[in-house]
């Protein structure tokens, strides 16, 4: 009896694997999951897209309001004695002059004066260098560069010593000095 218990225990306790895997009843292809994950995907993207214009228009409508503060603080930057701020002064009116009103802005709030005194006191070829930059940028309206002119601006370029190190002060210079001898060739004319 028992070497027969033996024999039959293992075929009556013998259990099935339960088939745990889910059926595709869809004639498409796409089981409900795929099409809730495509659709949570997209409304993630279509949610990130709102934010990221809400960004974007909040943005425009405050820094407009920041670029004069912005401008006034570049200029107050020039005047100090350390030449890094001076350099990072000229650096930010040079990115700001990217159009004619803004360029004139800066023209009315001191700044190129300040860039040609900055210019006639630099000691070092990259304060040189960022003044001529930023003077470059102001000068390419037509107004400014008459304000320039009068101010004396191409005495003081022409004044300011080559640099062996730096190519870029050289081009801005020669750049600055024919666009002042280009301004005043139009003025007689």
């Amino acid at each position: 009896m028992r070497t027969i218990a033996a024999r039959l225990t293992p075929y009556l306790w013998r259990r099935k694997p339960i088939n745990l895997q889910p059926r595709n009843f869809s004639t498409s292809g796409f089981d409900e999951r795929s099409i809730e994950q495509e659709a949570e995907k997209k409304v993630g993207w279509l949610l990130k897209l709102i934010f990221a214009g809400t960004a974007t228009v909040i943005g425009y409508q405050i820094f407009p309001y920041m670029g004069d503060n912005l401008m006034q603080q570049s200029v107050s930057l020039l005047q100090v004695k350390d030449p890094l701020f001076k350099r990072m002064g000229a650096s930010r009116l040079a990115r700001f002059a990217v159009d004619d009103e803004r360029r004139m802005k800066i023209v009315e709030i001191g700044g190129t004066q300040h860039l040609l005194n900055m210019l006639e006191a630099a000691r070092d070829d990259r304060t040189r260098k960022e003044a001529l930059k930023a003077l470059f940028a102001i000068s390419k309206s037509d107004e400014a560069a008459m304000v320039l002119h009068q101010a004396g601006a191409a005495s003081i370029i022409r004044s300011t010593p080559e640099s062996p190190e730096d190519a870029e002060v050289g081009t801005y210079k020669s750049n600055l000095l024919s666009r002042f001898q280009d301004l005043s060739h139009d003025i007689r004319s």
